[in-house]
C-alpha cells in the first residue's frame, strides 16, 4: 500500500458539473505522464480521509479508482483518475425527474434495487460501517453498466458525523426495496474475509501526512463487532411486525 503524488498541469481545471464538493476535472502528471482526473480541494481532513479510505478499499477488494495526492499553493489536495463512465444517479436519469413525483418514487426504487445488487455491494456496506461513511448516496457510486466504483469518501472517518444521521446508507436502499436478508446474508460473508491489518496498513501508508492511529484503532475494534453492527442495520422480524 502507498501514497501516489501527482502534480497538477496548471489550467487545465474546469467545473465538474454536478455535486456539491467543487470537484473539477483536471488534467495531472503521474511519473512524467499526463492523465485525465477528477481533482478535490477542501480541508485538509478530508482529503487526508479519501486518501486513507481509497487506499484502504482498494486493499479490500473494492473497486477505486486510482487515487493520488497533490500539492496546490501550499494545500494538500486529492485526485482520482477520471472512470469516464457517469454515477448511478447520472445513468438512471433522477437529476431529470422532480422531487416527490410518483415516477421519482420509481427511479429511487429501481436505483436502489440496482446498487444493492451490485456485486461488490455488501462489502461496500462493510467498509462504509467500519470507516463510518455515511455518505453513500447514488452520486457516490459509478456505473457504467457492468462495472461499479466507489469514490468520494470524504466525509468518512467522523468528517460527517456532525451533519449527517448515523446511517448505513446501503443498508437502508436494501431496506427500502425488500432486500434485507439476502444483502444482510451476503455484507456478513463479505466482512468474513476482511483482512483485518489492512487497516493499520492505510494509516502506516500515509503516516507522513497523517496520524491516523486513533481512526484505525477504532475500524478494528468496529471490525471485530462488525457481524452485529450490520444485522443492527436492518429491523428485525418484530420491528416488522410494528
Amino acid at each position: 500500500m502507498e501514497v501516489r503524488w501527482a502534480e497538477l498541469v496548471r489550467g487545465t481545471e474546469r467545473p465538474i458539473g454536478i455535486g456539491v464538493s467543487g470537484a473539477m476535472r483536471c488534467t495531472i502528471r503521474v511519473s512524467g505522464k499526463v492523465t485525465g482526473a477528477i481533482l478535490k480541494k477542501g480541508p485538509r481532513v478530508e482529503i487526508v480521509a479519501e486518501a486513507f479510505c481509497a487506499i484502504l478499499l482498494r486493499s479490500w477488494g473494492l473497486n477505486v479508482p486510482d487515487s493520488y495526492l497533490l500539492e496546490i499553493e501550499g494545500q494538500l489536495a486529492f485526485a482520482s483518475a477520471d472512470a469516464t463512465y457517469p454515477n448511478l444517479s447520472q445513468r438512471v436519469g433522477l437529476n431529470l425527474i422532480p422531487e416527490g413525483t410518483p415516477e421519482y418514487e420509481a427511479v429511487v426504487r429501481q436505483a436502489c434495487h440496482l446498487i444493492c445488487n451490485l456485486p461488490s455491494a455488501p462489502l461496500a456496506a462493510v467498509a462504509d460501517e467500519a470507516i463510518d461513511n455515511r455518505d453513500r448516496n447514488f452520486g457516490n457510486v459509478l456505473w457504467d453498466g457492468s462495472t461499479e466504483a466507489w469514490i468520494d469518501h470524504a466525509m468518512s472517518l467522523g468528517n460527517g458525523a456532525a451533519i449527517m444521521d448515523d446511517a448505513n446508507k446501503l443498508c437502508v436502499m436494501a431496506t427500502h426495496v425488500g432486500d434485507s436478508e439476502r444483502f444482510s446474508r451476503s455484507a456478513l460473508a463479505a466482512w468474513m474475509l476482511v483482512d483485518r491489518s489492512n487497516p493499520g496498513s492505510a494509516g502506516a501508508a500515509i503516516k507522513a501526512i497523517a496520524d491516523l492511529d486513533v481512526p484505525v484503532k477504532d475500524i478494528c475494534s468496529k471490525l471485530s463487532t462488525m457481524g452485529n453492527r450490520i444485522l443492527d442495520r436492518f429491523p428485525a422480524a418484530n420491528d416488522l411486525l410494528i
